[in-house]
């Protein structure tokens, strides 16, 4: 981890946040290196949020808004993780027929243990966590 010593990437981190494709990749690059007091973890969830809902590396989303914690999402977006691990909307869109399905289902397995993970109990869209008996 460069920690500090990559504090000078900070702003060209920040600005790649804007683009889906590595939103996530920066994110985490930002949670490495980054002062965290001036850390905005809402919008690097945002960011990461958004690469998974347009399908552009929905795998480094699930990296970056594990690592982000749930703490860091709204309870809006807290719905919208919901909706894509639970929705009928194909994440994975390329591939042989096999393949994107095996791929879906790995990706929405992924969205559904970054919400238990996170200590996501539910939310007005979502079921609550199964309890332990």
């Amino acid at each position: 981890m460069l920690g500090p010593a990559g504090r000078p990437l900070t702003a060209r981190l920040q600005a790649l946040l804007d683009d889906p494709a590595r939103a996530p990749s920066a994110a985490l690059g930002l949670l490495a290196v980054a002062d965290p007091a001036d850390l905005d973890r809402t919008r690097l969830a945002k960011a990461a949020l958004h690469s998974a809902e347009t399908r552009a590396d929905p795998k480094g989303a699930c990296d970056a808004l594990l690592a982000l914690g749930a703490a860091a999402l709204t309870l809006e977006q807290h719905d919208r993780l919901a909706a894509l691990a639970t929705g009928d909307r194909r994440l994975v869109v390329s591939g042989s027929d096999h393949a994107m399905i095996r791929e879906d289902e790995q990706l929405r397995a992924a969205l559904a243990s970054v919400r238990w993970t996170t200590g996501f109990l539910g939310s007005r869209s979502a079921l609550a966590r199964p309890s332990a008996s």
